[in-house]
Formats: C-alpha cells, sequence, structure tokens
C-alpha cells in the first residue's frame, strides 16, 4: 500500500433520529473524491468509529468502499477495548478486502509494551492486511513506544503509524530507527508543515472533511504555503478542542449537513459556531462550499 497524499478518516453522518444517514455516506464519499483526496478510512475517530454499534460500522464500511469503487485505497479503523473487539473490527475490513487497516491501541487496559505488541501482531495476522498504526494516547490511554516498536518493526504487515501524539520528535526518531519499516503519517493537522518538511508523504487529518482542497493543496509544494497560511488558523482552532463537533458544524456551514454528533458529545454553541463560520470565510477560496453533487 503507497502511503502517499491525503487520506480523508470520513465522518458518519446521523439523521434526526441518531440513526446513521447512509444517503449521506454516498455524498460525503463522493464530495471527498471531488476534491480529489486520495484514500479514506472508515470508522475512525472522525468518523466516531467508538459509538458504532459492530452491524453499523460493517454497514458504514460496506457502503464507503461501494461508492469508492477502488478509485482510491480505504483503510478500515480497528479500536475497541480488547483484542477480541480489535478482531471483529479488523474482520470487516479483511471480508470487504479493504486495502489496508488504521490501528489504534486498545482503549483503558493498559497493556504494557509487550502487550500491546502481541495486541496488534494478532490482529493484523488475522486480517492479513497492511496496517497503519495510530498513536494518540490522549485518546486510548496507551502509547506505542518505541519498546513496542521495536517489536513491531519486522512484521511484514506493519507499514506505517499515524503519529498524533503531540511530540513532534517522535517522527525524526521513528523515520531514523525504522527507515523502510514504518513510514510515518501526519497526525497533527496543525503541524503539517513540520511533518512534510521531516520527509512525511501522507497525512491522514479528519478536518480534511471539512478542507479537502486546501488539504490536498497543502501536500502539493507549489500551492503549500497558500493554502496552509490560509487555513492554519482552522487547524489550530479545530485541535483545540470538540473536534469532531467543529467538523461536523463546518461541514454544515459549507453546504453539507451531515449531522450531529453522538453522545456524550453535543453540537458547538452559537458562539463557537460564529468563531468557526468567521474563520471559513477568512479562509476564502481555500475553504469552498463542499460538492453535494
Amino acid at each position: 500500500m503507497d502511503l502517499t497524499g491525503v487520506f480523508v478518516p470520513l465522518v458518519t453522518p446521523f439523521d434526526e433520529s441518531d440513526s446513521v444517514d447512509f444517503d449521506r455516506v454516498d455524498t460525503i464519499v463522493e464530495s471527498m473524491l471531488a476534491a480529489g483526496v486520495h484514500g479514506i478510512v472508515a470508522c475512525g475517530t472522525t468518523g466516531e468509529g467508538y459509538s458504532l454499534s459492530l452491524d453499523e460500522r460493517r454497514a458504514v464500511t460496506s457502503r464507503i468502499h461501494d461508492v469508492v469503487a477502488g478509485s482510491v485505497p480505504v483503510l478500515g479503523a480497528v479500536g475497541g477495548m480488547s483484542t477480541g473487539q480489535a478482531l471483529e473490527h479488523a474482520a470487516v475490513a479483511s471480508h470487504l478486502r479493504l486495502d489496508g487497516l488504521m490501528l489504534a491501541a486498545p482503549a483503558y487496559s493498559l497493556p504494557t509494551p509487550t502487550e500491546l505488541a502481541d495486541h496488534v501482531s494478532t490482529v493484523v495476522a488475522a486480517a492479513g492486511l497492511p496496517t497503519v498504526l495510530y498513536d494518540y494516547p490522549q485518546r486510548t490511554g496507551v502509547p506505542f513506544s518505541f519498546d513496542t516498536l521495536d517489536q513491531l518493526a519486522s512484521n511484514p504487515f506493519i507499514v506505517g503509524i499515524k503519529e498524533a501524539s503531540g511530540d513532534l520528535t517522535r517522527p525524526g526518531e521513528i523515520t531514523r530507527r525504522y527507515a523502510g519499516a514504518i513510514d510515518v503519517v501526519c497526525g497533527a493537522d496543525a503541524a503539517i508543515v513540520e511533518f512534510l518538511d521531516a520527509g512525511t508523504r501522507c497525512w491522514i487529518g479528519g478536518i480534511a472533511n471539512l478542507l479537502p482542497v486546501a488539504h490536498v493543496a497543502i501536500l502539493d509544494p507549489s500551492s503549500r504555503t497558500d493554502a496552509y497560511n490560509a487555513i492554519a488558523p482552522l487547524l489550530t482552532f479545530i485541535e483545540a478542542g470538540q473536534y469532531n463537533a467543529k467538523v461536523k458544524a463546518g461541514m454544515a456551514l459549507r453546504g453539507l449537513d451531515v449531522g450531529k454528533p453522538r453522545g456524550p458529545v453535543t453540537a458547538i454553541d452559537d458562539v463557537t459556531r460564529n468563531e468557526l463560520h468567521a474563520l471559513l470565510d477568512a479562509a476564502g477560496d481555500w475553504a469552498p462550499a463542499l460538492t453535494t453533487v
């Protein structure tokens, strides 16, 4: 799997009854493809995968896979709080023959580095798919430490790691230690330029749901500076808190209503929405209306 370009962890739209709006899933996928994104992640953090039942996860992932129809790679997000739950998530991706996994550490159980490495090895062996690890200890409580990565670097299924730890020394150190084995993927939206300057070629960014054109432009050196400068305030604002709620509200402000987040997350208040709206307007042509046809 070629880890190059912008991969969008697609939002999951919900209707007024808090059920998945599958027609709107189609619209969002088509909007992202029209903007030129290079890949999609199904049921990730921005997709509120943590809130989906296993049946919903299967249905959403299948719908994304069908609409994409092989035009770009699709990764299936894997989370859960146990190896058993992660295996169920991975089986969804394996059954659909997706292009790979994005695998987060299991939340809450606090495995040791060796236990985490064994967990990952078990899941990827069962799925048999290229896998991007997802390092986000602020959410899971579990880091992908170098003790864990040392045990996984020789695993042929492990192809990359999405770095969202907040430690900007890690991308360079990962590249140095595991060159040719584990690619670094940007998972810290506001720091994308620093990642690119360090040699990163792939960005898995949830704000791309809202700003796909700008995200694609940032990966192009000829348009990077203009696009980044225009949306940097938005990246910082959204990353400061209520990430999923802000992304969904911003999409509605740009013409693509994807519903509210599921509980316990709530929609943003009017003050926050007004600030978001002002930042979108200030970004000008780099924050256009989202394609809905």
